[in-house]
């Protein structure tokens, strides 16, 4: 079925879009839908699932516009979101997304797709080439969606067919043996222009800044859209990726932030040599729909449906393990703490299979009536979700069994896997959850809304059951500045997760369903835009959760749970356009995140890899006019303070043995576009400053991307 539907989609594409290109009218037939839609979508979100407008929303919500995303010549989700006040880097393990937002970790289920959970499994980088635009909602979500973290979540928007045919062709080359091709191919498929169709294409290979390491991806995306009628739309969505990488793993702390026994270089690797693509291979597919339809002015239905089947192999992936000693045993100090040699000890995983299905459907109504003066803007919805997964995974965790020597590393040493052993199991998870939001205006002074919804969770046999109530409201100060608040509950089952409850007979971990987490929120804020050149907000707020699931530092299949975490923070964000051709996006984020309850962890260590004070600037211009028309620059800066590095060696004293340096990165751009040609360059890191962004504990710290280029032709029709 999934295949059928790919294959049908490209060769249906073929077929129409020479013809469409063809009829198009005008010599210049350079595509406008992104800029069109994003200009659009700057007022109401998909992820709201309603159309309020952003000023009259009680919650602080961010866009990136797919025209962003261009501009700074970007192809990572993290680096997409650098002027996102609220969101940095979590524990990556040095190659995949994932985020903190407000302070909290977010790294598995905060990123959704077109409105609904975009189940990944661990080590997925989102691919942006299909993406019209990414929203990051802040705050609780699990009104609307149920199972978002507290922290907030991130929904990508799909491309999905317009009215008028366009062929845009990109190729890219730059740093590490960067190859990389995409097509975004539109065309109608009859005259009435009632049947779209659209398609996006990637091919993505390269090496790394890091030995032994590098990425492959072949990505498609089809969308046929079919408007039977003036107040009905249906939009079919697939997704094929296919990764086959050789991801780095992160280094220890001594040697790169810490002092060691020997410097770490830049480009150390944990991984031996090989075959730099085989290490980790993924095949995801996605199928599903979107669909809409208008009883009246008053009354809407919509629909979102999705299928995810990925399949996950990896073997042979090594981590650091601690250092050892001239006898090839673990070295400590006296007080029993790791001490630096000259030689890590290394942890060996692999094999690892995984199959996960996972099923999720939306379904909701919405409306409008008047009543006493009073507007309400009404919606109510069901949704469901049922996720399998089966997985086998096997290692060896003794790391005296496989020592490199950090001076002269032997990366074509044989492997001695005999001692490897493994376990495997299956789970399956279902969630309903029902929700209904009033959203009433009192003129245009000021408006209420009110929501709750209520959520039965079953994973692996543990049954839970919540209700999550929210609470907000906005007042006109002057024209274009609004004042809100609001304040909610969030309930998170945490289906998949597991921590470990025992071990087997040879020492596996046995893992068993966490709790579900939960968390409440208060918030305040202001927003403005009194025109279309100037926007922003301002946010405080307070943030507390029960139940958190974190990383465990020694199995990452598994994780380990943290009694209360409470996040304090301010966020500002502005976008700025005074003159044409030139736009400012600048955001700033105070973060006072920290354990507060706990029996494990030291009460009052601040969380890992949370910055208390963070920067993200991107200012760009284009010529608008004249025989420079065309010409563009760009200019981005990110700051980053320090933060604490590994939670769990937070001494008794609330004192940080593992901090991160703050970081400054400048990165900058030229382009030019002329009759449908485009070429873009951009250096990222322009200055090459050693970084180290994110960290997994003491023995797993990622380093910082050097200094990079990539440059990018393209072609539109």
């Amino acid at each position: 079925m999934k295949v059928v539907f790919l294959l049908g989609a490209i060769s249906t594409m073929a077929l129409a879009i020479p013809q469409a290109l063809a009829q198009a009218t005008g010599a210049d037939s350079t595509r406008n839908d992104i800029v069109v839609t994003g200009e659009r979508l700057q007022d109401t979100v998909q992820a709201g699932k309603s159309d309020i407008p952003l000023i009259e929303t009680p919650q602080a919500i961010s866009v990136v516009s797919g025209k962003d995303i261009d501009a700074r010549g970007v192809t990572r989700l993290s680096e997409a979101l650098r002027t996102v006040a609220g969101v940095s880097r979590s524990t990556t393990y040095g190659f995949y997304d994932a985020y903190t937002i407000r302070g909290f970790d977010a790294a598995y289920g905060s990123v959704y797709l077109d409105g609904l959970v975009n189940e990944a499994g661990v080590g997925l980088n989102q691919e942006l080439s299909a993406i019209e635009q990414i929203e990051v909602l802040k705050g609780p979500a699990s009104m609307l969606f149920g199972q978002a973290p507290l922290g907030g979540l991130i929904n990508l928007v799909s491309k999905r067919p317009q009215a008028d045919a366009f062929l845009r062709l990109t190729a890219s080359t730059g740093s590490w043996n960067l190859i990389e091709g995409t097509v975004d191919a539109n065309a109608p498929l009859n005259q009435g222009k009632t049947l779209l169709a659209r398609i996006n294409l990637t091919y993505r290979d390269a090496d790394s800044f890091v030995r032994n390491a590098g990425i492959n991806r072949i990505f498609v995306a089809p969308a046929i859209t079919w408007q039977p009628g003036r107040d009905t739309t249906l939009t079919l969505l697939g997704r094929y990726q296919r990764d086959r990488d050789n991801p780095f793993s992160p280094v220890p702390a001594y040697g790169t932030v810490l002092p060691g026994a020997v410097a770490i270089p830049e480009d150390f690797a944990i991984n031996n040599a090989g075959d730099q693509r085989v290490i980790n291979n993924r095949d995801r597919w996605q199928v599903g729909y979107i669909f809409d339809h208008r009883f009246s002015d008053a009354l809407s239905f919509s629909q979102t449906l999705r299928y995810t089947h990925r399949k996950e192999y990896w073997n042979r992936w090594m981590f650091a393990a601690g250092f050892l000693d001239a006898n090839g045993q673990p070295s400590h100090d006296a007080d029993g703490n790791e001490a630096p040699t000259d030689t890590i000890g290394r942890y060996f995983y692999g094999p690892y299979r995984a199959i996960d299905k996972d099923f999720a459907v939306d379904s909701r109504l919405k409306g409008s009536f008047t009543l006493g003066g009073i507007t309400n803007e009404w919606i109510a919805g069901i949704d469901y979700r049922h996720n399998s997964e089966s997985y086998f995974s096997a290692g060896d965790y003794d790391p005296t069994h496989f020592p490199l020597r950090i001076a002269n590393p032997d990366y074509h040493a044989i492997l001695d896997t005999s001692a490897v052993t493994g376990a495997g199991s299956s789970s399956t998870a279902h969630q309903t959850g029902i929700y209904v939001q009033d959203h009433l205006k009192f003129g245009d002074i000021a408006t209420l809304t009110l929501g709750g919804r209520y959520d039965w969770a079953n994973a692996a046999g543990q049954k839970d059951k919540a209700f999550s109530p929210r609470i907000g409201a906005t007042v006109k100060l002057v024209p274009g500045v609004n004042a809100y608040a609001s304040w909610s509950r969030s309930f998170l089952p945490q289906l998949n997760t597991l921590w470990v409850i025992g071990f087997d007979g040879n020492g596996n971990p046995i893992g068993g369903p966490v709790p579900p987490e939960r968390g409440r929120n208060v918030e305040a804020g202001l927003k403005f835009a009194p025109d279309a050149r100037l926007s922003g907000s301002l946010a405080v707020y307070q943030l507390t959760r029960q139940n958190v699931a974190t990383a465990n530092p020694i199995y990452p299949d598994f994780s380990v749970i943290t009694g209360e975490q409470q996040s304090r923070g301010v966020e500002a964000e502005l976008r700025w356009q005074p003159v044409a051709g030139f736009s400012l996006n600048a955001a700033y984020t105070y973060v006072d995140a920290k354990i507060t309850k706990d029996n494990f962890f030291t009460v009052g260590a601040p969380l890992s890899n949370i910055p208390a004070h963070n920067v993200g600037i991107f200012a760009q211009y284009e010529v608008p006019k004249g025989p420079l028309a065309g010409l563009g620059a760009t200019l981005a800066f990110t700051y980053n303070s320090k933060r604490n590095g590994d939670v769990y060696s937070t001494r008794p004293d609330g004192s940080v043995l593992l901090w991160l340096p703050a970081y400054t990165l400048v990165d900058a751009g030229l382009s030019y576009q002329r009759d449908g040609w485009g070429v873009r360059l951009t250096v990222a890191n322009l200055f090459d400053e050693r970084y180290w962004p994110d960290t997994g504990g003491i023995d797993r710290v990622s380093p910082g991307t050097p200094r990079n280029f990539r440059l990018t032709l393209s072609r539109d029709f």
